[in-house]
């Protein structure tokens, strides 16, 4: 009994050993280390990432400043130049909330070097984005300008949404110190709908606070009372999110915004708002004097301290607000200190003050420095610059690309599984070619070889007379054999040309597939242009004339196309061509008024002459594309038509007009100063257009005495069949030609080239 109480107690001490040291790690680590702590941690690489973890939470400037240069100094240590930049950035947000901008703008700098060193274009763009925001509050807005674009340029790169939006509220804000109010909503609103999706709290406050700082602003300049309780609706909503959200600072600002609207209240001709504007501007500043001791204890807030003078003459002492106020006029002259904005907000109070305490000559005198201080935000540069950056970036290509991501991604998946099966294709053809190649070669050695033979029998056979007749018979064998031999290798290489020519011949029907596939169906040709019409006859499977339509917005965009060449290479050409108006039309503006169908056309040529390097002293090919290009405006009841050696004909009331085309390509050509003609037609309702190449045209008859079909002869039909339905226009033309191509013996002459002809009625 005795030796089982040992072992059972022996057991017990073992499992308790076990568990005492996971006990003691899990309190070990539900404890908060202080900065004493963290520093000194042995290990350096867990130290810094520690203090970085620490140095987010900190409130206290001071405090993060101190933290952020150990971070630095450790971070130098470790020879990291991604901890070095991240460091500098933490130095230069505590030097901003300690007001030093210089120092903040200098760690600012230094940060994007080692940024640019590390070839990390995220942390370049944070630090040229917190850069923007320092070089704000000391004026220099031109710079400032240059950062934020250089920020958003780098977030749009990279796909940053939410940072997309952070710079699009410090444009925003900028535009709101110029009072260009128009371009700051503008930003304000493509941060808030790219914010909508993302639903974050914090970002949502922001977006609702500068709205509400904006109607304030605005209410500054208009004296709109509308315009002020917009105001403090949208901070106070600003104000729950940042609640919700945890955002001290974020609360911090709006008290304070708010504490200045109650004020501006009181400022107004209303007295029956006095009581309730007087009683909440003391609560809301309350408010932010408790939040400011709790962020930054100890340090000076402009803001807060002309807020509590103007409260002094809410309460009817205006000579202590006269006294505050001048003490820190007169801060300002000493300091050097140039905040436009701080000294806009002084000189109003100012005026405020002196006419309630009935100074009106002093109040004269504020006035003017007012005027002067308000005029120097003016900036117009900036504005250009602004105005240029949001062209530069529209919101809405941002939130499409966040829709369409999914289905890009699907149709990019799509796209390369072709182009390797096209690849495996041609891989596969190659080898082919290849082995056919060695196949012939080696046979051609083989026969030289038995050749040898011969030849060295024949000589033994004279050598030896006595055995003549064997070796004559062996002779006769040995030809026997070889002829039978031959007849095998002509049928085996006639199998091998006939399955070569069945894969040729598949692989260019599999391009046809292909290319019907790039140009628009017909269900879609029917949804984009309701009644119309597509004939399209290749000569050899794959086509070198083709046709292209496409819809955006209201605009509705044709073209028929005739590509140098025909069959396989007259293929590739219309690829190319399908592909670049695809590529051109998505990259323009399609509603913009810079979008025409001869800069379409100029665009294109530009593309072909640089994919078939046309240009230089060498021009590689010297292919192009004959084409009309129209851009259809049902609203408008106009077509833009432009034209490469292609005309545009119009019936209507029976009537056929023509629209001359350039004589000239889509591609190299000898006058390269050219330039497209967009031709502007009025259409009516029942107008029927057509656009074609000229493989009808040019189709030979059938017998001695028929020539060409001829432009003129396929102008009549068309303005003989015009009013009939397009299903039997296509039967009608169909006939015509064959019959035109009949010979008299039954047979009919060949068709000598890619045939199109597109038809669709307004």
């Amino acid at each position: 009994m005795t030796k089982q109480l040992t072992i059972l107690t022996l057991t017990l001490a073992t499992i308790l050993a076990a568990l005492l040291p996971l006990r003691l790690y899990a309190q070990n680590d539900r404890q908060v280390l202080s900065g004493a702590d963290i520093i000194a941690m042995p290990d350096e690489d867990g130290k810094y990432r520690t203090l970085e973890e620490f140095i987010r939470k900190q409130t206290n400037p001071d405090t993060l400043l101190y933290y952020t240069e150990r971070q630095l100094h450790l971070a130098k240590k470790l020879d990291n130049l991604l901890f070095i930049t991240r460091a500098l950035m933490n130095r230069g947000y505590a030097y901003g909330r300690l007001y030093e901008y210089e120092s903040a703008i200098s760690s600012y700098e230094q940060a994007l070097k080692t940024a640019e060193q590390a070839c990390n274009r995220k942390y370049m763009a944070n630090c040229y984005n917190e850069m923007a925001v320092m070089l704000t509050r000391t004026n220099d807005y031109n710079r400032a300008s240059e950062c934020f674009n250089n920020a958003l340029h780098i977030y749009i790169e990279i796909g940053d949404t939410l940072k997309i939006t952070d710079v699009y509220r410090n444009l925003g804000r900028q535009c709101l110190n110029f009072h260009l109010y128009k371009t700051a909503k503008s930003y304000f609103d493509n941060a808030f709908k790219l914010d909508s999706v993302s639903k974050d709290a914090k970002s949502l406050a922001l977006d609702f606070y500068n709205a509400g700082k904006s109607d304030y602003m605005q209410f500054l300049d208009l004296d709109s009372l509308e315009l002020l309780k917009s105001g403090i609706a949208l901070m106070k909503t600003s104000l729950t999110l940042s609640r919700k959200a945890g955002d001290k600072r974020m609360m911090q600002g709006c008290y304070e915004q708010l504490m200045l609207m109650y004020v501006s209240i009181y400022t107004t001709d209303i007295p029956h708002l006095y009581k309730m504007a007087k009683d909440s501007a003391h609560y809301y500043y309350k408010l932010t004097e408790a939040s400011r001791m709790e962020l930054n204890p100890g340090k000076e807030h402009i803001v807060a301290d002309i807020t509590k003078a103007n409260l002094l003459t809410m309460d009817g002492k205006h000579a202590e607000a006269i006294k505050m106020l001048k003490k820190l006029e007169v801060k300002f002259d000493t300091s050097g200190t140039d905040y436009a904005r701080y000294r806009a907000f002084l000189y109003r109070s100012m005026i405020w003050t002196m006419r309630q305490s009935g100074n009106y000559k002093d109040a004269v005198i504020y006035s003017e420095k007012f005027k002067v201080v308000e005029e120097s935000t003016y900036n117009r540069e900036f504005a250009v610059k602004s105005i240029k950056a949001s062209a530069e970036a529209e919101y809405s290509e941002i939130l499409r690309s966040q829709e369409d991501k999914e289905r890009q991604e699907e149709a990019n998946q799509k796209e390369q599984i072709r182009k390797q099966r096209t690849t495996a294709i041609i891989f596969i053809i190659c080898i082919v070619l290849a082995a056919i190649l060695v196949v012939v070669i080696w046979q051609s050695l083989k026969r030289k070889r038995r050749n040898n033979e011969l030849l060295a029998k024949q000589k033994a056979e004279i050598l030896q007379k006595n055995e003549e007749l064997q070796a004559q018979n062996r002779k006769i064998e040995s030809q026997r054999d070889e002829i039978l031999a031959q007849r095998d290798e002509i049928e085996a290489q006639k199998t091998q040309l006939a399955d070569a020519n069945s894969r040729i011949t598949a692989s260019i029907r599999y391009a046809h597939r292909i290319q019907t596939a790039s140009v628009p169906s017909e269900e879609m040709m029917h949804k984009i242009f309701g009644e119309c019409m597509v004939y399209w006859k290749p000569l050899n499977i794959v086509s070198g004339d083709f046709y292209w339509a496409t819809q955006a917005g209201r605009y509705k965009l044709l073209t028929a196309a005739d590509c140098t060449g025909h069959g396989v290479p007259g293929a590739f050409m219309s690829m190319l061509g399908v592909s670049t108006l695809n590529d051109i039309t998505a990259q323009k503006d399609i509603e913009g008024a810079d979008m025409t169908a001869a800069s379409v056309l100029e665009e294109l040529r530009e593309k072909i002459i640089a994919a078939l390097r046309q240009s230089g002293p060498q021009r590689e090919t010297e292919d192009g594309i004959d084409m009309a290009f129209c851009i259809i405006d049902p609203s408008t009841m106009e077509i833009q038509y432009s034209g490469a050696n292609r005309p545009l004909w119009l019936v209507r009331d029976g009537e056929l007009s023509e629209y001359k085309p350039d004589k000239m390509p889509v591609g190299s050509y000898i006058k390269s100063d050219r330039h497209f003609t967009n031709t502007i037609i009025r259409v009516q309702p029942g107008d029927t257009l057509y656009m074609a190449s000229d493989g009808i045209a040019n189709q030979f008859g059938g017998g001695d005495n028929k020539p060409k079909f001829s432009s003129q002869r396929l102008r009549n039909l068309l303005e003989s069949i015009a009013t009939k339905p397009f299903a039997e226009q296509r039967s009608i033309i169909e006939t015509t030609l064959e019959q035109w191509r009949q010979h008299p013996d039954g047979s009919q002459e060949a068709q000598i080239d890619d045939q199109i002809l597109v038809g669709v009625r307004i």
